[in-house]
């Protein structure tokens, strides 16, 4: 097992895992699952042009990784119907990164710039979804950061637990689960369970909305 496959083994996406590949641009189909395949701990690769067809796939197995362009975004409300959620990464163009508008509130576990796609950065955002993290383009880390003092109205009090806010101050600083059990020494289901708590509690789709929505609150300050 190569050093990629024990890292997804131990965030619990043992490989090789099944992706699905959803575009209406063929070519971008075709260029995708060409790099996948060169990844360590790919197995199955699905191209689908609609959604249609990937609901298919997802209804019949265990799908481990759901690859979509930004245009098929608004899909991602159906997921996770079924009981099983797939992790999820969106292709995003230049202009999306600096100008992020709806992205930021999507259930989405990482972004790629579709101009920077490469086997090498694919796998580092497989890699660090798997960990945990959450890769995005720095140009849109950084507006998605620079928004949370941009809106000081309609503020609604959050009570976090002692533990729940250590783990956020964790999270505002990039550490995957495993890292966090490490700072907390807990196991990483337990600190499963208290990010799934966090963001419950800051109704935020993904880590990073929720250190968005922290700051915006003022439960921790701004990077």
């Amino acid at each position: 097992m190569t050093e990629v496959s024990l890292e997804y083994a131990r965030a619990g996406m043992a490989g090789p895992m099944a992706h699905i590949i959803l575009a209406e641009n063929e070519v971008l189909r075709r260029e995708l699952a060409v790099v996948l395949r060169r990844l360590p701990a790919v197995g199955a690769v699905h191209q689908c042009p609609d959604w249609a067809g990937a609901e298919r796939l997802l209804r019949a197995g265990r799908i481990d990784v759901l690859i979509l362009t930004s245009a098929e975004g608004h899909r991602l409300r159906l997921l996770g119907r079924n009981g099983f959620r797939p992790k999820v990464l969106m292709l995003i163009d230049e202009p999306q990164a600096a100008d992020p508008g709806p992205l930021a509130s999507l259930p989405v576990d990482g972004f790629l710039l579709r101009q920077e796609l490469s086997a090498r950065t694919l796998h580092d955002a497989l890699r660090r979804m798997a960990g945990g993290e959450i890769p995005m383009p720095a140009v849109l880390a950084r507006q998605l950061l620079g928004r949370a003092g941009a809106e000081p109205g309609n503020l609604r009090p959050v009570s976090l637990t002692a533990r729940e806010n250590e783990t956020l101050a964790l999270l505002a600083q990039g550490l995957s689960n495993k890292q966090i059990a490490r700072r907390l020494e807990i196991s990483e289901h337990g600190v499963k369970r208290l990010v799934g708590s966090v963001l419950l509690k800051l109704g935020s789709p993904n880590r990073t909305t929720a250190v968005v929505t922290a700051m915006k609150y003022g439960i921790i300050d701004s990077l």
